[in-house]
């Protein structure tokens, strides 16, 4: 009986304790915006990142956060200015050439819905669409949720929505030539680099790289990853 009592006490001391840990687990999640401006426009110094400890041409939204799912994405086509086929496949090498260079099945399956939507709030989805930004210097606007503060070890990324401002011309600069167009896989891989973790870097000695803050009309060289793309994507998922 004695023993009984011993163990009933236990149990009512740690309960409390139990139920604290879960509601931190299950804390809301927290999000941070990434606004992607046109070359030529001076970005805020308080809306920059901080810049990596080394000159090492890649950063961390926070810590080693990262996916700890494979991510689906639903897309909405419309008001891309383009075909569907075109989006879809466009955002399929964006997310190749981000997948072929880690073991790890960062991203799954691509739909095609106009169900998918750019919201403040986290839905469960990954999604990206195409929209208006009321700032015709914005390039694009990459939202991810998930626990950024905190232990180390407990942060990772829930999920992401991703806007494509439609003040600009989209399209495919390496197929066409066109160098009005604002190219869509450019953009679209490094989005997804914030998506998976990465932070945009600044230094101008970095500009050739994917994760680089600032882009242009014309421009394809953020498709291919550079090496410090891949060091920062192969930190967090491995080679």
């Amino acid at each position: 009986m004695k023993k009984i009592f011993v163990l009933m006490l236990l149990v009512a001391l740690l309960l409390p304790q139990a139920i604290l840990a879960d509601a931190k687990v299950k804390r809301p999640l927290e999000k941070i915006t990434f606004i992607h401006y046109k070359k030529g426009f001076i970005k805020p110094e308080s809306a920059k990142p901080r810049p990596p400890k080394s000159d090492s041409c890649y950063g961390f939204i926070s810590g080693y956060a990262r996916l700890l799912t494979t991510a689906d994405i639903y897309i909405n086509p419309e008001g891309s200015g383009l075909d569907d086929w075109q989006v879809i496949t466009g955002f399929a090498s964006s997310t190749d050439a981000w997948d072929i260079k880690t073991t790890t099945d960062v991203f799954g399956v691509l739909t095609a819905t106009t169900t998918a939507s750019f919201d403040d709030y986290a839905d469960g989805r990954n999604e990206i669409v195409f929209g208006v930004y009321p700032d015709s210097n914005v390039i694009a606007v990459t939202r991810v949720w998930g626990y950024f503060s905190g232990r180390p070890q407990s942060r990772f990324i829930s999920q992401f929505d991703i806007l494509f401002n439609t003040n600009y011309s989209w399209g495919d600069v390496a197929a066409t030539g066109d160098t009005e167009l604002m190219d869509l896989e450019n953009i679209a891989v490094h989005e997804l680099g914030h998506a998976l973790g990465l932070n945009d870097i600044y230094t101008a000695s970095c500009q050739p790289v994917t994760m680089y803050g600032y882009a242009s009309e014309g421009e394809v060289n953020k498709r291919t990853l550079e090496a410090p793309d891949i060091a920062g994507l192969q930190t967090l998922y491995g080679i």
